[in-house]
């Protein structure tokens, strides 16, 4: 999420009345103090609304927790498999075996996703999986990323 363009749309916002009030330097002086007092606010609300986008999307994946870091000096969106996160497989047994050719550079993605979120490869191949095939059967899939941008 980008704060900075946050403050500078209510800076520009601010300057447009001061200059509706002809340009008057004590609403000047009060625009800048105004402005001074609100930056830090700015920003503070933005990060409130990421940990708001973060609960709303955290309770749309199951399996998976969503958290609010700061990148940068700013905030976003971070989403990880939670913790002793059981694979959807509708208590079925993990017995059965697919096997299927990818390119190396796939399966080191892979092994980076999974490592990323403390699987094996395995289980993370049977979440992203399941919850993609899930999608599928309803009709709707859903995209994630890690971030918000504004």
């Amino acid at each position: 999420m980008d704060t900075a363009s946050l403050v500078t749309k209510l800076q520009g916002a601010i300057d447009h009345q001061v200059v509706v009030a002809g340009g008057d330097p004590d609403v000047e002086a009060a625009a800048r103090a105004l402005m001074a007092a609100l930056e830090p606010v700015v920003r503070q609300l933005a990060f409130e609304l990421a940990e708001q986008a973060a609960d709303e999307v955290s309770s749309q994946l199951p399996g998976y927790d969503v958290d609010v870091v700061l990148s940068g000096g700013e905030p976003a969106l971070r989403v990880r498999a939670a913790e002793g996160a059981e694979p959807a497989s509708s208590g079925e047994s993990l017995d059965a075996r697919i096997t299927f050719r990818l390119p190396p550079t796939l399966k080191e993605l892979i092994e980076y996703a999974a490592d990323e979120r403390g699987e094996s490869v395995n289980s993370w191949l049977v979440k992203t999986v399941s919850v993609q095939a899930d999608g599928s059967r309803r009709g709707r899939s859903r995209r994630m990323t890690g971030s918000i941008e504004t």
